[in-house]
């Protein structure tokens, strides 16, 4: 007990040492100040460039989805099903609900023998806002194909389908598709991770897990490789699905389809609730991953893409596709000009 109060102790005090990420203005002064922490690792776990605690506890979200479609691909069940790479990204990915993406999702159930009664992430109105707004226009009420976990949840039912589980319990923390989730994610990052796994928001078990390792396991994704450096096809094709079909991981104007789309093959994206975002960089064999300290959903585009253009992975021209100026400017409800958002990052680089 005495040891878990400490190990309380520490997270929170960690939780204290926040920096100012990002600022939105009222005229030229300040009016409120997102703080957060950002870590930047390189493919061995190293920090690279840090901002507030780079080490502080996070629950990934749906951040960790790329990792939770592993076992279904290494398993050969998702090659056996014959899907293309659109499902994959799909099942890595947090979709926006259209037509399409509802449709892929049944598609995946279908295969394992399945409908929509069978998903336990219940359901919430389209994250893309035409299908939502099309939706109310018809009185429709969206079921849990929807849901921007539909796609999660259809691979892991395929999976444990496969597996002569029981589909019933699929998420239950003991079941045998859940514990070989996180038993590869340790094999993967060669570690253990203490504790019991939390419940996200769609009733998946979620890990907890520093912000370094987070960043760590992205750098890991976009290599396609295992922290001892051993070459992991299955992460690689789910890094490749995900780049390739950027809108099924998000949907158009979010921020993983917008920063894919505009760096294909350079990046690969996935952001979670509360706040969180992580990057792997193809290119430079980095992670990064972002927590904004009170989860506010409206700093998390701008403090991703001030890391990025701190870090100089952007262009001018990216920087404008991927946060237009129009973005930054506030406006009240008569279009009055009021405000701006503004960034407050700096980044520390290690060994300075």
């Amino acid at each position: 007990m005495e040891k878990t109060k400490t190990l309380a102790g520490r997270e929170e005090a960690s939780l204290l040492h926040p920096q100012p990420v990002v600022s939105f203005l009222r005229g030229d002064q300040v009016e409120s100040v997102h703080f957060g922490h950002v870590a930047v690792v390189d493919a061995r776990g190293g920090l690279l460039a840090s901002a507030g605690d780079p080490s502080v506890p996070v629950f990934p979200r749906s951040s960790f989805k790329p990792f939770q479609a592993l076992p279904l691909v290494e398993s050969g069940v998702f090659a056996r099903s014959e899907l293309e790479p659109e499902a994959l990204a799909l099942i890595a990915g947090s979709h926006g609900g259209t037509d399409r993406q509802a449709a892929l999702a049944l598609s995946i159930l279908m295969l394992a023998g399945l409908d929509a009664s069978a998903l336990g992430c219940g359901a919430h109105e389209p994250y893309d806002e035409p299908t939502a707004l099309a939706m109310r226009r018809r009185n429709e009420r969206p079921t849990a194909l929807r849901n921007n976990c539909s796609g999660k949840h259809a691979g892991m039912l395929l999976l444990a389908k496969a597996m002569g589980a029981p589909v019933e319990s699929y998420l239950d923390p003991d079941h045998p598709v859940q514990r070989r989730i996180f038993q590869r994610f340790e094999e993967l990052m060669g570690r253990r991770f203490g504790g019991p796994p939390a419940i996200d928001g769609c009733s998946a078990p979620t890990p907890r897990m520093p912000l370094t390792t987070l960043a760590h396991s992205f750098a890991l994704l976009a290599l396609g490789t295992d922290a001892a450096g051993k070459s992991v096809p299955a992460l690689a094709q789910i890094r490749d699905a995900m780049t390739a079909y950027p809108a099924n991981v998000a949907s158009e104007g979010r921020l993983d389809t917008v920063l894919m789309r505009r760096m294909k093959g350079v990046v690969v994206s996935k952001a979670g609730a509360e706040g969180v975002h992580a990057i792997g960089h193809v290119k430079r064999g980095i992670g990064i991953a972002v927590k904004i300290q009170d989860g506010a959903r409206r700093a998390l585009k701008p403090a991703v893409v001030s890391v990025l253009s701190e870090l100089g992975l952007l262009s001018p021209e990216d920087l404008d596709a991927i946060q237009p100026m129009d973005e930054l400017i506030l406006r009240n409800h008569t279009g009055l000009l009021v405000g701006e958002i503004r960034s407050a990052l700096r980044l520390k680089r290690a060994g300075r």
